[in-house]
């Protein structure tokens, strides 16, 4: 399996799926799997202005059915299952749209051994038109970086791939519900083409005297370097620049590039009414060490601006810095990730005629803002997740759950004083390759309630006998056994009245009706 096929095996599979891939797999496991197995939309069209890839049709969709496979065999059910689209190059480049996907969730008696389905999925382009943006712009940039000018980069159509992926989300219980999901090489999937389209005005010709906006130029740019260092492992640079056009008001992006080649994220100017942009930027530098004689290797480098939506470059910029201990970046800003947390309840358990949770599902997501790599630990009072690795980079989001089982043995019964239910307690730490905490939430508090189960209404009539109802079409129909609920005993009978006997009364469980 190719680096890139693991990191997809764990970077494109939701919490639950993530989870399970990290634990040994089983004779018993489940067999979960997703697929595009239709594409539509085959081709994606980005529009230029001369400098850079700027427009996708606001009313393009991605559209694709995709087919989703849930079996858990003899000895589990379906509780809930989730499907969706997401794009992916080559290169590890990816985003995917669960707010746009499709799924149920099964009620008690209604949980299915198996899930077939195929659904068409369909994301409109506010969701992915920046990603593929991005892409168009990259492909500009190494052409920019092999000498060529915009005349030359947005002179013809130019065309990449994107993988459309299907993802997916599927809850099982039973003895096999930790199920491995095999990863899938980037070519195994779908592909739909990009064009990122020529310039139109690079084919007409612009007289003197003509009507049209003239483009803005660069005519002026400057980089300098502030540097920060000392005891204690400070080891930064401040990129401080300035950008002229010969125009009011205009947008200018650019990257920072080093001499090795590494390169910043996108960063956009405007120049304003007196056509300048100033602007400042903080970078951590990687420490050289020592040599082998003891002596401390200084860090050097040089910075420079390469122009993005505009053809210039800056002047390289030159530092000199002697770091006791550097940060574990490089040029792009190497911040630890940001990082949220969900807690979902999932199941239900009847305690003391109560409804409630059987477990809570932790849901990390990693945003990377730069190249990090270590553990993904949830834990909190009474709780200890097993860690998940991760490995993450500028841009990039990881998704990592854990599940927490509720205990309700000890739950004492409903009180008019409060809700029924328990407090739990979660953080969610990230550490670095050293097992350092980079990246921490603080506890978050949750409180599984539980609620009363609402009943089907019986039937008393005057006799004093409860009889169910019964609804249509039923006869001949296999049912889960009813619960049996015992009304509590009424008080002793007083002397000299005859005793009688206190029915037992069954009720149906509610049963909620699938969509």
């Amino acid at each position: 399996m190719s680096p890139h096929s693991f990191f997809r095996s764990l970077r494109l599979m939701p919490a639950s799926a993530a989870l399970a891939a990290l634990l040994p797999a089983s004779a018993l496991a489940d067999s979960v799997d997703a697929e595009v197995v239709n594409l539509v939309s085959k081709q994606i069209i980005v529009e230029s202005n001369g400098s850079s890839y700027h427009r996708v049709s606001h009313l393009a969709n991605l559209v694709a059915d995709a087919r989703i496979r849930v079996d858990t065999g003899s000895v589990g059910r379906v509780l809930s299952w989730k499907l969706w689209l997401g794009l992916s190059n080559g290169d590890g480049d990816h985003i995917d749209f669960p707010t746009f996907g499709k799924g149920k969730s099964y009620d008690a008696f209604q949980r299915p051994r198996r899930v077939d389905r195929t659904e068409r999925l369909i994301v409109p382009s506010t969701m992915w038109k920046s990603f593929v943006l991005a892409r168009c712009n990259e492909l500009a940039d190494d052409l920019r970086a092999q000498g060529l000018g915009n005349t030359a980069v947005f002179g013809q159509d130019r065309s990449l791939e994107l993988a459309v992926i299907a993802h997916f989300d599927a809850d099982t219980n039973g003895a096999g519900s930790n199920y491995f999901v095999e990863a899938k090489p980037w070519e195994s999937h779908p592909k739909t083409e990009v064009i990122c389209k020529k310039w139109p005005g690079a084919s007409i010709p612009q007289a003197s005297n003509n009507l049209g906006v003239t483009p803005a130029k660069v005519v002026n740019k400057g980089l300098s370097i502030y540097e920060q260092y000392g005891i204690g492992g400070l080891c930064k640079i401040r990129l401080d620049g300035w950008i002229t056009t010969d125009q009011k008001n205009t947008e200018v992006s650019f990257r920072y590039r080093n001499q090795e080649g590494k390169t910043s994220k996108v960063w956009s100017v405007n120049t304003g009414e007196n056509k300048t942009a100033t602007f400042s930027h903080w970078y951590t530098i990687n420490d050289n060490g020592f040599s082998e004689s003891g002596i401390a290797l200084a860090e050097t480098g040089f910075v420079r601006m390469i122009g993005v939506s505009h053809d210039f470059k800056s002047a390289w910029a030159e530092y000199t810095m002697e770091c006791v201990e550097g940060g574990p970046g490089a040029l792009m800003a190497n911040e630890p990730p940001k990082l949220t947390m969900q807690i979902v309840e999932q199941g239900k358990v009847e305690v003391h005629g109560y409804l409630c949770p059987e477990r809570l599902k932790l849901v990390g997501l990693l945003e990377g803002r730069g190249n990090f790599s270590g553990n993904v630990v949830f834990f909190g009072p009474g709780y200890l997740a097993p860690p998940h690795d991760y490995s993450i980079t500028h841009g990039q989001k990881l998704i990592f759950g854990a599940d927490a089982t509720l205990d309700w043995s000890e739950t004492p019964p409903p009180s008019p004083h409060g809700p029924m239910g328990q407090h739990r307690g979660f953080r969610l730490n990230v550490t670095n390759a050293n097992d350092k905490v980079v990246a921490s939430l603080p506890l978050r508090h949750h409180f599984a309630q539980c609620r009363p189960a609402r009943l089907n209404p019986v039937v008393v009539p005057k006799d004093g006998l409860t009889v169910e109802p019964r609804p249509a079409g039923a006869a001949g129909s296999r049912k889960a056994p009813a619960a049996i609920i015992r009304v509590p005993q009424a008080a002793p009978p007083q002397p000299g009245r005859p005793e009688t006997l206190q029915p037992t009364i069954r009720l149906k469980q509610f049963q909620k009706k699938a969509d």
